[in-house]
């Protein structure tokens, strides 16, 4: 809290009173009321063109509105420092919703058909993430397969957390490189050209905390500096990731919110799978290995990471669940078969139980 107080106080000129965390956003109580703190990569500064752009289009063809930035006392629309970019929104009184989760699936679909006519995506390749997840995928298993070599030809300092991840290599390799064939299979060129007038708009990451509903009945976006072009499944995938990772798999939310999002633009059949598929990458795992590999190996020496290792652990087990949940929640609630991964928990593939389970218990 007292980075955020001083962050505010420093370039907002505003009092901290209280701070909340909510999803993607923080929520700062202060002196002069309710704002939300949003941030996300640093280099994203450089995409107000898009962001004006896509806010052009909303106006036209939306049917919200977004919050207003609040400039810093310099006059600014953002705050960097180090590699983040910070910047705050004017908050709401949000109505209470007897079904937050189906009322947010809605609100999201309609964010997505709003974008479907977008035209400017061409001019801003940085970015456009659509048709890339494959590469993206491939590319950051091949840095998590040089981490481990340099690993086993020993750099120096071989701590605790590395040999958890020396443990565990074979699991999520195996399991990021079944997401990529997955991906290919469910037919994720052909989805991209048939959705692309369902959304051109995305998330970099999406969560609870960027659309809005206020108690006046009135509907808000925020965090526009987090918007990238992409289909829309991706939304939808890093929502049930967001969701497992606070609460676990709950099916009953996952349904209600997809619920939301088909009584407003139903899903395709392969957008289904092409979501499991998003399931399947372990992604976030991935990018701590990557934050991790960035520590000087001098501040190594005597950390405990224990914190992460279990909090990694504790996703993996609990994905697991949601992947083994996931096709029979589509099957039984839309009538739409995907294929299972079988080797998820059928005990007979020994190898992949064996490294898992001593992932679990290191």
């Amino acid at each position: 809290m007292e980075e955020i107080r001083k962050l505010i106080g420093d370039h907002y000129g505003l009092t901290v009173l209280g701070v909340r965390e909510a999803g993607s956003r923080t929520e700062v109580f202060t002196d002069r009321g309710l704002y939300y703190l949003y941030s996300c990569p640093a280099v994203y500064r450089f995409k107000r063109k898009f962001v004006e752009m896509v806010q052009r289009h909303l106006l036209k063809h939306g049917d919200c509105g977004v919050l207003p930035l609040v400039k810093t006392v310099k006059g600014q629309s953002y705050v960097t420092q180090e590699n983040e970019l910070y910047f705050l929104q004017e908050g709401v009184r949000e109505a209470s919703l007897p079904e937050p989760a189906f009322a947010l699936g809605e609100a999201l679909a309609r964010f997505h058909r709003s974008t479907g006519s977008f035209t400017g995506e061409k001019l801003f390749l940085p970015y456009r993430s659509l048709a890339g997840w494959p590469g993206m995928w491939l590319k950051k298993l091949r840095q998590y397969a040089a981490y481990r070599d340099e690993l086993e030809q020993e750099r120096g300092i071989i701590t605790p957390f590395d040999e958890y991840l020396l443990t565990t290599y074979t699991y999520i390799h195996h399991i990021g490189d079944t997401a990529v064939q997955y991906l290919k299979d469910a037919g994720y060129s052909k989805v991209i050209k048939e959705t692309a007038g369902l959304g051109k708009v995305a998330y970099q990451n999406f969560d609870d905390g960027y659309l809005l509903v206020a108690d006046d009945g009135s509907r808000y976006l925020a965090g526009e500096w987090s918007w990238v072009i992409d289909m829309r499944a991706r939304d939808i995938g890093q929502w049930i990731k967001a969701e497992i990772r606070r609460d676990g798999w709950n099916r009953d939310r996952v349904e209600r919110f997809l619920d939301g999002y088909n009584s407003i633009s139903p899903l395709l059949k392969e957008e289904y799978a092409c979501i499991y598929a998003l399931l399947l990458y372990p992604g976030r795992f991935l990018k701590m290995v990557e934050g991790y590999r960035n520590v000087p190996a001098e501040e190594l020496e005597g950390v405990d990471f224990a914190d992460w290792r279990d909090m990694l652990d504790g996703e993996l087990q609990e994905m697991e669940r949601a992947l083994r949940d996931y096709p029979r929640l589509i099957a039984t609630r839309y009538g739409v078969h995907i294929p299972e991964i079988h080797w998820l928990w059928r005990s007979f593939d020994d190898k992949t139980v064996r490294v898992h389970d001593e992932a679990s218990s290191g």
